[in-house]
């Protein structure tokens, strides 16, 4: 959501009140320095969840951002977020500052990006921002007891994150200049049974928006249908924010 007058962003909170869910942060863990787990509590019985889904908070007084929960519990009244804090722009910030206790409204949930239980291949591209989607991906396909496969574009100091979230991902490493110039060679080289299996599935591409591209190119370059591809950009160059 794009930044907005104070008085308008004040509207929003009126306008979609029945989508606004108090929540207090009740635990929180830095899982590296620039990776933290949020958890929030509170009523979320009317907040129906389908895995993939966005969630918003509003962080600051004129900015709304969203963020796909890497745990999601309706009937408990939790949910986790994985923040990477990449200090770029006032979701970052306003994540940094979050503390046991705090107090905020969780916005949604809604969004097209939407596990698809009728495939049996799930197929995951991000970066840092989309651990929380791969995350709940794996929750759901592991219930259904179907498969899915992570790749994700990593800085180099970022490898060993999937780890730490009990994420089992392919990692290609993050170039500034050639987005996603890894990732779609990966695509590339997968031949034969392998191919024949993952081209398949639903594509859920998420991250940066220059490398979803890429990647959806190759994909369609390669014969995957184009409703069988998500996309849900995170960011974008020269943006502060999605």
């Amino acid at each position: 959501m794009p930044s907005l007058p104070k008085w308008i962003a004040n509207g929003t909170e009126v306008l979609f009140s029945r989508m606004m869910h108090p929540v207090e942060v009740s635990q929180i863990d830095y899982l590296d320095d620039k990776l933290k787990r949020v958890r929030f509590f509170g009523d979320l019985r009317s907040a129906s969840y389908i895995p993939g889904q966005v969630i918003e908070f509003r962080v600051n007084e004129t900015e709304f951002r969203h963020y796909t929960p890497a745990h999601y519990d309706q009937e408990q009244g939790v949910c986790e977020v994985l923040f990477y804090l990449h200090d770029y722009g006032p979701g970052s910030q306003w994540a940094e500052r979050l503390q046991v206790g705090d107090t905020t409204k969780l916005m949604g949930p809604g969004g097209k990006m939407q596990f698809q239980s009728e495939y049996q291949y799930h197929f995951i591209f991000g970066d840092e921002s989309s651990l929380g989607l791969c995350r709940i991906l794996k929750s759901a396909a592991d219930a259904q007891h179907q498969e899915y496969l992570c790749l994700l574009e990593l800085a180099q100091a970022h490898c060993h994150w999937p780890s730490l979230v009990d994420l089992q991902a392919d990692i290609v490493t993050n170039t500034n200049q050639n987005p996603a110039q890894e990732a779609v060679r990966v695509l590339r080289d997968m031949q034969g049974k392998l191919w024949n299996t993952w081209q398949r599935a639903t594509f859920y591409l998420t991250g940066r928006a220059k490398s979803i591209q890429a990647v959806r190119q190759a994909l369609i370059k390669r014969g995957v249908g184009a409703k069988q591809i998500i996309t849900f950009p995170y960011w974008a160059d020269g943006k502060t924010g999605l």
